[in-house]
C-alpha cells in the first residue's frame, strides 16, 4: 500500500489528493461520493465542494438528479471532469 500511495503522491505533483470517489457511467452520468457542498449549479458546470478540493463537472444539459448525505448523482452529457 505505500507503494500505490507513493505513486499517487508523485502523479499529484505531491500535493493533497482531494478524497471522494466518482463513479462514471458512460458520458451521461457520475455517481460522487463524500461530497461536501454544492458550490454552484448550472447547466453546463456543476461544482462541489471535496474534502480538501473543489470538483468540476462541465458538459450539457447538466442536472442533478440525487444530493442525499454525501453523494451525488449527476446526469446528462459530461464532457469534463476537473479536481482543484
Amino acid at each position: 500500500m505505500a507503494f500505490l500511495d507513493s505513486e499517487i503522491k508523485n502523479l499529484s505533483g505531491g500535493g493533497i489528493i482531494p478524497k471522494f470517489r466518482a463513479i462514471f457511467m458512460g458520458d451521461s452520468s457520475v455517481y460522487i461520493e463524500s461530497v461536501l457542498n454544492i458550490k454552484s449549479y448550472s447547466e453546463k458546470e456543476i461544482v462541489l465542494g471535496v474534502k480538501k478540493g473543489v470538483l468540476s463537472v462541465s458538459g450539457e444539459d447538466l442536472f442533478i438528479k440525487k444530493y442525499c448525505a454525501g453523494d451525488v448523482l449527476i446526469c446528462g452529457k459530461i464532457s469534463g471532469f476537473l479536481i482543484k
